[in-house]
């Protein structure tokens, strides 16, 4: 085996704090483990939790743990 290809890197292509990143500031919905839906300004981010600001001005903390999916609103 190609020893060069058994020392590639086990992560490739786009980072999850690129994701973040790119989501700061934007609307998002983050839907969690119970089936719930939350949808608001994603303000912070750290190795565990996700922060979000509602529109009616409340500020979520949300664990990374219990997050099914996030994705940005549009239109």
């Amino acid at each position: 085996m190609n020893s060069e290809k058994s020392k590639a890197s086990p992560v490739w292509g786009k980072r999850a704090a690129d994701f973040f990143s790119e989501l700061e500031h934007q609307t998002i919905l983050i839907a969690v483990s119970n089936g719930k839906i939350f949808k608001g300004e994603l303000i912070g981010v750290d190795v565990y939790d996700l922060i979000i600001r509602q529109d009616s001005g409340l500020e979520l903390l949300l664990p990374k743990g219990n997050i099914v999916y996030i994705h940005r609103v549009t239109g």
